[in-house]
């Protein structure tokens, strides 16, 4: 009898291991959250096939939603989102819970649109070093939900000016700094469209051929 029960033992372990494994959900459950390029703004200033979308096919994703990304969208009021627990069919503290995969592109818009009616360079400083006080901020929320596998693009120049592109710099160097605080993986995207401004018109948008470019380095980074 003795004998018996050591051999159930170790029987019972191996069941259980075996039915944990068999139950356990390994699907991917992606969150693209953000502005104009999470929703997929094309370089006409339509809702398109965006970088999310791609990944999403390149992944064989069927868990999948960017309906939190917004047009317009301000840092602040991505972390009013989260706070208020805004609902789609399902709410946004659900879907960070429940997320394996998290992408996030937010600030460009904020950045470029200073830059355009602001001649003062100490002012536009000022105002990304607030800009990036709100995305730690995000990042902590955000935290707080997931602390998976989250990555963070970086900003890029869309039009190619040169007073610009040390505002963008200056911007990406903080991004990287906070980002590397809260182990979130940054995505360089201002080195993928130096050399291929062509992908960028009308707008400041890419087209298809530059979302995808932003699909694979995300893709090339997981």
């Amino acid at each position: 009898m003795k004998i018996l029960k050591i051999l159930i033992l170790p029987m019972i372990i191996i069941i259980t291991i075996l039915i944990l494994n068999i139950t356990k959900d390994n699907k991917i459950y992606y969150l693209s959250l953000g502005d104009e390029l999470s929703k997929g703004i094309n370089s006409n200033g339509y809702e398109d096939i965006g970088y999310s979308d791609l990944i999403k096919e390149k992944l064989k994703i069927k868990k999948y939603t960017k309906e939190f990304s917004d047009t317009n969208i301000r840092i602040i009021d991505l972390i009013n989102k989260i706070e208020n627990n805004e609902e789609k069919n399902i709410s946004i503290q659900y879907a960070l819970k429940k997320s394996n995969l998290i992408t996030i592109s937010i600030g460009l818009n904020e950045i470029y649109n200073n830059y355009m009616i602001n001649n003062n360079e100490s002012d536009i400083y000022n105002y990304i070093d607030e800009i990036i006080c709100n995305i730690d901020y995000l990042f902590s929320l955000i935290n707080k939900f997931n602390n998976k596998k989250i990555y963070i693009l970086g900003y890029y120049n869309p039009i190619n000016d040169i007073k610009l592109d040390k505002y963008i710099k200056y911007a990406n160097n903080k991004l990287i700094n906070i980002s590397n605080n809260h182990n979130i993986k940054y995505i360089d995207l201002y080195n993928i469209f130096k050399n291929n401004t062509h992908l960028i018109y009308n707008s400041i948008y890419p087209n298809k051929d530059g979302y995808q470019l932003i699909a694979n380095e995300i893709l090339k980074n997981m």
